[in-house]
């Protein structure tokens, strides 16, 4: 006798569920689900996702031995028949991912035992990453002198270590300019991991961001382009599309052999921080910073002045044009011989205290 709190799982449950997660998550999980559909409607005919999965509960009440065979067979089936369309195994494996968790909701339970013994996707082949140069950096910015729009969100990317989505999700109210830096307050709702974090930009991105938010009211998104509406996810994934025109216009458009992606993207800036991060401050600074979970807990604790401090030291490591990096580099080294201009005053106060006290001394002497 089945509950009145009890109630059919469904594929619109299944969504309406994770209706509040990131919407890339989302349209993944809707990708999964689709190819594994188109390959139960060329398999089994005549047969849809939804009768496989009654017959797989069916067979789980009956005999669970035949129940695991019948689904670790028919997952492998759907593996194999990837392969064949020339879906490559890092896909592959995400596409199992989000699967998994679907037909875990409506009951197909997989162990990770299970998975490892029965399932064979074929070997990972990666490439070695491509780092973008700062040469290739100053081009792409150089590109957009039309659109100092676009200028201020690249060179944002490349000193902030945001995701193109949380760029694009930014609003005039989160961003801070009181202080030496520019400080960007990432709210957790737009993040990928749902927890909000601080960083800052550089002076460069700071010259082209504000004049943009002088135009603009506190709950205007920072970079909107054209026609672009509030959804803001198809928005990031337009300027991406953008971006590419331009790297076929500078002849940067190559990809890796192993997957055919193209070797920059807008990823390329994040990991461009990313890199200049790690050389600087070490790896648990820069997983922070891009935010990474679980890394450096303590730097939330530092006052603003110390991470303030970090990111000046990083500054200049992080900028793409000779002149800024310079008259960077001039302001320090200002601000350096003005701290030992003070310090030099404060040891000859000392020293004339000493000498004052000194000769008190020998008068009392």
């Amino acid at each position: 006798m089945s509950s009145f709190l009890t109630k059919k799982r469904t594929k619109e449950g299944f969504f309406e569920k994770i209706s509040n997660e990131p919407k890339g998550t989302i349209i993944n999980k809707e990708v999964a689900i689709r190819n594994f559909e188109k390959f139960i409607s060329e398999k089994f005919r005549n047969k849809s996702l939804e009768n496989i999965i009654e017959e797989l509960l069916v067979l789980k009440k009956n005999d669970v031995f035949e129940y695991e065979q019948a689904l670790y067979d028919a997952l492998q089936e759907w593996i194999n028949w990837n392969t064949k369309e020339g879906t490559k195994s890092s896909t592959l494996r995400t596409f199992f991912s989000n699967l998994r968790s679907y037909l875990y909701y409506r009951g197909i339970k997989t162990d990770q035992q299970d998975v490892k013994e029965n399932l064979k996707f074929g070997k990972k082949i990666s490439d070695e990453k491509h780092p973008l140069s700062q040469e290739e950096y100053r081009a792409i910015v150089n590109a957009y002198d039309r659109h100092p729009k676009r200028q201020a969100l690249y060179l944002t990317l490349g000193s902030s270590g945001m995701r193109i989505g949380e760029a694009m999700r930014l609003k005039k109210k989160d961003v801070d300019v009181s202080h030496k830096r520019v400080k960007i307050n990432i709210p957790a709702e737009i993040t990928k991991t749902r927890k909000g974090r601080v960083t800052y930009i550089s002076k460069e991105a700071e010259m082209r961001l504000k004049p943009i938010l002088e135009k603009i009211e506190s709950e205007d998104f920072v970079f909107s382009f054209g026609k672009d509406t509030t959804d803001r996810f198809h928005a990031a994934a337009h300027e991406s599309k953008m971006l590419t025109i331009v790297l076929k216009r500078l002849g940067m458009d190559s990809r890796y052999s192993s997957n055919k992606f193209r070797k920059i993207t807008s990823h390329s800036f994040r990991a461009y921080f990313f890199t200049n991060a790690c050389r600087v401050h070490g790896e648990n600074y820069a997983h922070r910073l891009v935010g990474h979970g679980g890394y450096l807990t303590q730097y939330d604790r530092m006052t603003e002045e110390e991470k303030m401090e970090m990111y000046l030291g990083l500054e200049s490591h992080l900028m793409i044009f000779d002149q800024t990096k310079n008259e960077i580099v001039i302001e320090r080294l200002r601000e350096e011989n003005q701290d030992l201009k003070e310090m030099k005053k404060e040891i000859q106060s000392l020293r004339d205290e000493i000498a004052r006290k000194n000769q008190i001394l020998e008068i009392e002497c």
